[in-house]
């Protein structure tokens, strides 16, 4: 009895050996979370190759996705940081420097380069940059000392309108330039 019948029985119980593919994509899988740079550059050169079958598909996915969200926090950090100036400009005209002026410009131009660079983020940018007021102004109140409440509720600016406005130049300082020595 204990013959062809029991080596039956003890190969269905046997977990079937990978094949190849699946040991490279095991070994790319344990490299993604040790060396993502290493793990991007060998999954190029697997889709370079044409070697579709070795690609580590769990970890291409999961990293893809995690580039999206990327993307779409770096424009709502972008939104936080302009609106946060431009309220600052509104609210405290006096005080503007020509330091706010340039991170507003930076700002608007960064924004601008992502929103032409990235078309597939279009349907996402309304809400990332309505999400990004209620920030701007906690952090602007914070900054200026002035209480929250003497800033809008509801967003001033349209987005269209935030990317392009222009602010008045600074007071002047006042203060003259002296040469040491």
């Amino acid at each position: 009895m204990s013959g062809a019948g029991s080596k039956g029985v003890a190969e269905w119980t046997q977990e079937p050996s990978n094949t190849a593919s699946e040991e490279a994509e095991l070994r790319s899988r344990a490299l993604y979370g040790q060396d993502e740079f290493g793990w991007l550059l060998e999954q190029a050169d697997l889709l370079r190759d044409g070697r579709l079958d070795e690609i580590d598909r769990v970890s291409l996915v999961e990293f893809l996705t995690k580039m999206a969200r990327s993307k779409k926090h770096e424009f709502r950090s972008m939104m936080i940081v302009l609106l946060h100036h431009l309220l600052k400009v509104v609210v405290r005209p006096e005080k503007m420097t020509r330091s706010w002026l340039l991170t507003i410009d930076e700002q608007q131009d960064e924004a601008q380069s992502l929103i032409e660079d990235e078309p597939g983020m279009r349907q996402y940018l309304p809400n990332l940059y309505a999400k990004a007021y209620p920030v701007a102004r906690r952090r602007a109140s914070i900054e200026t000392g002035i209480g929250i409440d003497r800033f809008p509720v509801d967003n001033p600016w349209t987005m269209d309108e935030a990317l392009t406005f222009v602010p008045p130049a600074p007071p002047p300082s006042g203060r003259k330039l002296t040469r040491k020595g």
